[in-house]
């Protein structure tokens, strides 16, 4: 157990202030600019991204060779109604997520209204 972080101050501010002097002598040789955060393209997750929809897209032209349209119709009605319950459940729980903090921004509102 490492007793040094027991017996340091829990109140002393954690980043210390130096002059700018001192600082900018030190660090001048050393000082190189930071990278900026790119976003970058993953060929990977494009990669599989597209080699699961050529699954699917294969699953259902083999499906749709096996069984009659009215099969492949009543199958692909039924995962529509799926994805539509998925996009509206997610939906709705941004909304009452997005509600629920303007009602209690409204309640706080009210009291410093009668408050003030």
């Amino acid at each position: 157990m490492n007793h040094q972080i027991m017996l340091t101050d829990l109140h002393s501010p954690a980043f210390k202030r130096v002059d700018k002097t001192a600082s900018q002598q030190d660090n001048a040789p050393s000082s190189v600019p930071a990278p900026k955060q790119v976003h970058r393209f993953s060929w990977t997750r494009f990669i599989g991204l597209v080699t699961l929809l050529a699954l699917l897209i294969g699953f259902v032209y083999l499906l749709s060779k096996l069984v009659t349209p009215q099969v492949v119709t009543a199958i692909s009605i039924l995962g529509s109604f799926l994805l539509l319950r998925f996009v509206v459940k997610v939906i709705l729980q941004i909304t009452f997520t997005l509600l629920r903090y303007l009602f209690w921004f409204a309640v706080l509102c009210a009291i410093l209204l009668c408050v003030l």
